[in-house]
């Protein structure tokens, strides 16, 4: 039984975790009788392609077998290139759960994605997400283009309460390189800028970017080779990301129709079309078939069964208005031959991981596109957009092997996307059966763990960040006009080097602000501080606080808090993990903290001040 036991664990963490790289170095994978779909403009032939290592190596008619290959049967099915989704929140699951980044990665792979663009992340998150996806014990993912995110003060994504290093904020040129000056480092896989501050008519619209802004950020982006893509949903908002030159504009014009002089600055500047139709279905249009629901997670399924029981909401005038253009205006980028990627804006209720990717291909199949113009759409075009396309895209010899196996002819029925036999990431065998069970599975994805030794903030650095190497970062209440907290570290003579927050209040009911910080990079990992009895630290305020320990495997709502309280005179706090509380049902799991978060409370329009020190596990 024991012995049983053991060799199911081993098939669990080779399914989840996959196998060692370095075993795949020199394996074959012959995939025979395929019909062949390379997103070339080649016609569709019938042949065999072999895989070697992470890459083809032939693609013939047929193809003598090499020793020890591993030989898949493709009759009756065709291989397409990897799919491409390029706009994703992996962060958030699209229903209520908390925040489980690999599920969204299986439900990725599962539907034939192996290249996905993710824009939920600050740019402490790059290093550690790219660490637990690489490597010989890495955790099954797509292909990640890890973004840093860029906005304007006043403008979309400033608005959730994140923070001033989550969305990097500039309103001159100047400013703009500033910033790049501190994201680029991170060596981002591409820049999203939320420049279009239009809310659809459903609130007061927010700030938007300024063209000579835009523009010195791509001229800085580019520099380095990364490619800039922008948050778009209006025609002037276009105009000015085509005329900064941005690889694209994303989510689709949806205040008005799409004019000539658009268009000339689109080809001119080579900017690309990602319209992000499914996040922005009427409900009154919405269907899920039988198809869609039969590659859905059980959690998927749940929601839509939920949905389906209410019945459809009434769909607002305005909507149905924006619906029509954003059609209109994808039918015209189409008709002028301005490249379409694929995109979704999955992470957003009901836009699901993977399949949100196949219910876009399908519209653009809907709107006037071939089966065949669409599936080069979310292969080719969308390596293209992101200045891939040298590497993976399209079937051809030298190219990485990022393919996808399906039941049935896409390109002519597609359809047929929803019959996923056989996925290969880089060469690799996606274990489909296995990631699938991942997805359904109600237990948190097993992350590497990060063990504690004590010392948290002790002020022994001089470059501002943790005695754990973690970066200090704020996170307010929500709304345009949310609070704002600045810190700074007071160096001075001995060994004593306190942290001091200020807080200006906004003007919601219950303001807040917090100094947050890491207990690993990004606060991606897990922090294991089962060994320690609780928190302490030197404070001088003026007032009450509280102290909130994010973990994984929660959401904010639940995470665990103690008060506290501190005067002008400073003194030593000790919270010992029993004090600490919560407003949900789940127990404190001191081997799943992510960060510790020192609240500020205060009246609308207020401020509050406070200086820690000496912040370590006892």
């Amino acid at each position: 039984m024991i012995r049983t036991f053991l060799v199911l664990l081993v098939a669990l963490a080779i399914g989840l975790f996959g196998p060692p790289a370095t075993a795949q170095q020199d394996e074959f994978t012959l995939i025979r009788n395929a019909r062949i779909f390379d997103a070339t403009g080649k016609p569709v032939f019938r042949g065999d392609v072999l895989i070697r290592g992470e890459t083809i190596a032939q693609i013939a008619r047929q193809i003598r077998r090499p020793r020890g290959a591993r030989v898949v049967d493709a009759k009756g099915r065709t291989l397409i290139p990897g799919l491409h989704d390029l706009h994703t929140h992996l962060r958030s699951p699209a229903y209520s759960a908390p925040e489980d980044m690999a599920k969204a990665w299986s439900g990725y792979l599962v539907n034939g994605i192996t290249t996905v663009n993710d824009y939920s992340l600050s740019a402490e998150m790059l290093e550690p997400i790219r660490a637990i996806t690489s490597g010989p014990d890495a955790i099954w993912a797509p292909h990640l283009n890890l973004a840093v995110r860029a906005g304007v003060p006043g403008g979309h994504g400033t608005e959730y309460g994140w923070g001033d290093f989550f969305t990097m904020k500039a309103a001159s040129p100047r400013a703009a390189h500033l910033i790049m000056d501190r994201a680029l480092p991170y060596r981002p896989d591409v820049v999203k800028v939320f420049a279009d501050g239009w809310r659809y008519n459903r609130g007061p619209d927010l700030n938007s970017m300024n063209t000579g802004t835009l523009a010195a950020i791509v001229s800085d982006a580019h520099a380095r080779g990364t490619p800039v893509v922008t948050h778009t949903v209006t025609l002037e908002g276009a105009k000015v990301a085509a005329a900064a030159g941005v690889d694209a504009v994303v989510h689709g014009i949806g205040d008005t129709l799409a004019d000539e002089e658009l268009i000339d600055l689109m080809r001119e500047n080579g900017t690309a079309y990602v319209s992000t139709l499914v996040v922005y279905e009427p409900s009154d249009v919405r269907a899920v078939s039988n198809q869609e629901e039969g590659v859905l997670s059980s959690p998927e399924r749940a929601r839509e069964a939920a949905r389906a029981a209410r019945g459809n909401r009434v769909v607002e005038p305005p909507v149905s208005a924006r619906w029509g253009i954003l059609q209109a205006n994808l039918r015209a980028m189409h008709d002028a031959g301005i490249p379409i990627g694929v995109g979704t804006d999955a992470g957003i209720g009901g836009v699901y991981h993977g399949s949100s990717a196949i219910r876009e291909i399908q519209w653009l199949v809907e709107l006037g596109l071939t089966p065949a113009e669409a599936l080069v759409a979310a292969t080719r075009t969308s390596a293209q957009i992101m200045g891939q396309a040298e590497h993976h895209g399209t079937i051809e010899v030298g190219k990485r092997a990022d393919l996808a196996l399906v039941d049935g002819r896409p390109d002519e029925d597609i359809g047929d996307l929803w019959n996923v036999a056989g996925v290969w990431k880089a060469g690799r065998a996606v274990p489909l059966a296995e990631l699938r069970a991942h997805r359904d599975d109600p237990a948190m994805t097993p992350l590497p763990t990060i063990r504690m030794a004590g010392p948290i903030l002790t002020g022994a650095r001089a470059d501002g960040r943790t005695d754990l190497d973690t970066l200090p970062v704020d996170s307010t209440d929500a709304g345009s006009d949310h609070s704002d907290i600045a810190f700074v570290h007071r160096h001075g003579p001995g060994e004593d080097h306190p942290i001091f927050s200020l807080a200006t209040f906004g003007a919601g009911a219950q303001p807040f602000a917090q100094l947050v910080l890491p207990l690993t990079k990004g606060a991606v990992l897990p922090a294991d501080a089962s060994q320690f009895t609780g928190v302490a630290f030197t404070a001088r305020g003026a007032g009450s606080y509280r102290l909130r320990l994010e973990s994984y495997g929660l959401n904010g709502s639940e995470w665990y808090h103690s008060d506290f309280a501190a005067g002008p005179e400073e003194r030593t706090i000790r919270l010992p993990f029993t004090t600490f509380v919560t407003a949900g049902e789940a127990q404190l799991d001191l081997q799943r903290l992510r960060a510790l978060r020192f609240e500020l409370t205060g009246e609308p329009g207020g401020r509050a001040w406070l200086e820690l020190g000496d912040v370590r596990f006892y």
